[in-house]
Formats: structure tokens, C-alpha cells, sequence
């Protein structure tokens, strides 16, 4: 890896890193059915918002050329049907497939090159022109979520993630 392309990559990395933190530390605590727990019965758990980010995580890595394996078909896309609880991964399969990817994302990111990084992306999200761009999407897109989670997390009694 080039010293540029390192450059470029070291801020994609550090974001990854502390949303992999927060995430975990946004599950420790919880019960399980806290983790399945949805505001006034609507709105979007800590477990399914944990493997919705398993499942976006496996697309970035798919698009970097570096899939985990892991993820579950779709059953976390947004805007998917809502199945029963049991029809889910469980909290801990959940909980242990989100830390298995950190890994091959920092593998896969710290593999990426100057060329790369500036190439068009072959996916459309959001604004992403570039493959930065859609690398720095999906970075902004785990944070969101662990926002959510921490929100979540106040809202079931549980300690802040930060602060």
C-alpha cells in the first residue's frame, strides 16, 4: 500500500474501529429480550439493527472483493418484512457474527489502493461517485445506527455508550 493510499485509509479504519466498539458495548448488558425490544412495538431493535449492520458490512465487503460469508439473506434489509423472533439469528449469533467481520473490514480496507479509492463505485448509495465516497458511506451508515443503539440502550435503562 502506497503511503497515499494508507493516508486515505487510516480515518475509514479508525471509524470502523469505534463503531465496532460502540456496537458491542451498545449489546452488553441487554437481555435478550431487551435487545428484541422495540419502542411502542414499532421501530427497529438493538439485535436486528446489530444484523442489519453483519448484513451491511458483508455488502461492503462483497464490493471491495473480500465477503465474510456472513449475513442472512436479506432477512436485515431495510424495509424488510418483519419475521418472528424466532425466525431470527439468535442475540449471540448476532453478537458474534457482528465482531467476526471487523476483521476482514480492516483487512479490506487496508488492502485498497490510491487507483482504488478514486475509482467510480460499481453501487449506487447515497451520493457515492467514488469508491472513498462509498467507503465514507458506509462508515456514516454504522454511525447512524449506533446512535440509534445508544438511544435504545438510554431508553431500556442502560448506561450511555459514551460520555
Amino acid at each position: 500500500m502506497s503511503d497515499t493510499a494508507a493516508t486515505a485509509v487510516q480515518p475509514f479504519a479508525m471509524l470502523f474501529t469505534m463503531n465496532n466498539a460502540l456496537v458491542l458495548k451498545g449489546l452488553q448488558g441487554l437481555t435478550d429480550d431487551e435487545a428484541w425490544h422495540q419502542i411502542e412495538g414499532r421501530g427497529n431493535s438493538v439485535a436486528w439493527m446489530v444484523g442489519h449492520l453483519v448484513e451491511t458490512r458483508e455488502q461492503l465487503l462483497k464490493v471491495l472483493g473480500a465477503s465474510s460469508g456472513l449475513g442472512w439473506g436479506g432477512r436485515f434489509k431495510r424495509g424488510a418484512a418483519r419475521l418472528e423472533r424466532a425466525d431470527y439469528p439468535t442475540r449471540a449469533e448476532i453478537e458474534a457474527a457482528f465482531a467476526a467481520t471487523q476483521e476482514p473490514v480492516l483487512a479490506a480496507l487496508l488492502g485498497l489502493s490510491a487507483e482504488r479509492l478514486a475509482q467510480p463505485t460499481p453501487v449506487t448509495v447515497g451520493a457515492a461517485k467514488t469508491m472513498a465516497d462509498f467507503v465514507a458511506f458506509f462508515a456514516f451508515h454504522e454511525g447512524y445506527h449506533v446512535g440509534q443503539i445508544g438511544y435504545v440502550r438510554r431508553f431500556l435503562g442502560h448506561a450511555a455508550l459514551v460520555g
